[in-house]
């Protein structure tokens, strides 16, 4: 998997860039866990080929330093580049939500909307779909409301998936795969505190957040990536 390694102004003037040439552009956030689900899933791989790629996290970065003898430039996980990018992007974007439950998806919409009041978010909606038919609906209400942008929180790989498969039906142009970011702006889900993000350790605060649901991600799925990156860097 080819995964750019920019800095952040780097990354917001390279999405600027393809959006005033009309370039179809799809932002997938690759940290251990996405890459872990890229080994395993072929599907996967293929539709990432079609996307910028940025790095996200300190296991994308061990993995760099370990195979490469350097780590990335900057790191750019999609919690905190997609808030920056709205914030300092050129473009005036129309933005459609697509992800988590109804009253989340509803109240990100309100704090984007506050938030970046220069760009408008036209419409929302949960990320269960209950068949091809309400996928296609979905996609025609997203035409409808002439939306540029979508941000799509359905987690790996469902989130990049679903932007390949049926993006283009959309009319929408800038597309990101943005994980828990709905659930973050919402409240829902807490951040870390933010020294311990600046240590690159916000996942350690979302397993005690919820320990159930992520002890395989974090635990067992780190110690994978561990080994994939150590027998990669010998080859």
């Amino acid at each position: 998997m080819r995964i750019e390694d920019l800095s952040r102004d780097s990354a917001i003037a390279l999405i600027d860039e393809r959006l005033a040439a009309g370039l179809e552009t799809k932002i997938c956030f690759a940290n251990a866990q996405a890459l872990n689900v890229a080994c395993d899933n072929p599907d996967f791989r293929k539709a990432l080929a079609d996307f910028v790629v940025l790095n996200d996290g300190l296991g994308t970065d061990l993995a760099c330093r370990l195979k490469f003898g350097h780590p990335f430039t900057e790191n750019l996980n999609g919690t905190d580049f997609v808030p920056d990018y709205l914030g300092r992007t050129d473009q005036t974007l129309r933005i459609y939500l697509v992800g988590t439950n109804d009253d989340t998806v509803a109240r990100a919409a309100e704090v984007l909307g506050h938030a970046y009041p220069r760009h408008s978010v036209v419409g929302y909606r949960n990320g269960f779909f209950q068949d091809r038919q309400d996928i296609e609906q979905t996609c025609a209400e997203i035409r409808q409301s002439t939306a540029n942008c979508l941000l799509v929180g359905m987690g790996n790989p469902l989130q990049e998936l679903w932007i390949a498969e049926h993006g283009g039906k959309t009319g929408a142009k800038l597309f990101f795969g943005v994980g828990a970011l709905l659930d973050f702006q919402a409240g829902r889900v807490p951040r870390a505190p933010e020294w311990l993000r600046g240590l690159r350790c916000e996942w350690i605060y979302r397993l005690a957040q919820e320990p159930r649901r992520l002890a395989r991600r974090y635990l067992i799925g780190n110690l994978v990536f561990l080994g994939r990156v150590m027998a990669d860097a010998r080859r």
